[in-house]
């Protein structure tokens, strides 16, 4: 997965859906609601950018009528500190589950990593 963002930008957030790992790992609506979810980064010398900072669980509303099953996303907003330095770096989110018989880490993706670019960009500004 890519996942391109400018220079000092907190936007886009970097969302990535679980819907399919949840089936093949039989993660459980009950083990989601009972994780903690967090994002790691690292540049291309294996150095940490960003070491274990709280991401976000996401679980959409299931319509009452649809056959489809709940939605899951982890997701990560940056801050201007985590892209004040441009390049190309790897990603992965660490899950925790931590409830009473679910105990356990998952970490994803596990196949391959999220590439994140930041961007040099021309602008900077600075809200007074």
């Amino acid at each position: 997965m890519d996942f391109f963002i400018q220079k000092n930008s907190t936007l886009p957030i970097l969302e990535y859906d679980v819907t399919d790992d949840s089936v093949t790992y039989n993660i459980t609506d009950e083990m989601w609601e009972n994780c903690a979810v967090t994002f790691s980064m690292i540049d291309e010398n294996g150095i940490y950018r960003i070491a274990n900072k709280e991401a976000i669980f996401i679980m959409t509303e299931k319509i009452i009528s649809s056959i489809e099953p709940y939605k899951y996303k982890i997701a990560y907003k940056f801050s201007q500190n985590d892209t004040r330095k441009s390049g190309q770096f790897c990603a992965e989110f660490k899950i925790d589950f931590i409830g009473e018989n679910t105990c356990g880490k998952i970490t994803l993706p596990n196949t391959s990593k999220i590439n994140i670019y930041i961007n040099d960009n021309i602008t900077k500004t600075t809200v007074i």
